[in-house]
């Protein structure tokens, strides 16, 4: 993201009405963080922007994969132990019949555990030997 005053000029395909962005163009908390954009059209009159909608519209008229690259994403490995668990009924079902239930566990990320196992051999600052 840009921190500092920058004009940018956006070219009219036709040539004569080109548009120019400002951001930063104000010490205001409002306006910092490109968070309000002033345009200035081609009579000299300006408008203001928030940059929410100049989202909201590069998202709309974008490609799929374009819209991908817009979408904020974290990626987390996750750990899980897939187990099968038999259970014997003993009413109501049929008497001594089994039933068997597909069980995912999840499991603490392995740093996560490294961490804590660290945490249980280290006492006061010292090491156990």
């Amino acid at each position: 993201m840009i921190d500092s005053y920058e004009k940018i000029k956006i070219p009219d395909e036709g040539g004569r009405n080109d548009l120019v962005f400002e951001v930063n163009y104000d010490d205001t908390p409002k306006v910092q963080g490109c968070k309000i954009l002033r345009v200035t059209y081609p009579d000299g009159s300006k408008g203001y922007l928030r940059r929410d909608y100049i989202h909201s519209m590069l998202f709309a008229i974008s490609e799929a994969e374009q819209q991908r690259e817009l979408i904020p994403a974290k990626i987390q490995i996750i750990r899980k132990y897939q187990t099968m668990l038999g259970i014997t009924a003993q009413k109501n079902i049929k008497k001594g019949e089994k039933i068997n239930v597909m069980v995912d566990i999840p499991l603490p990320s392995i740093e996560r555990e490294i961490m804590e196992t660290a945490k249980k051999t280290v006492t006061n600052g010292l090491a156990r030997i």
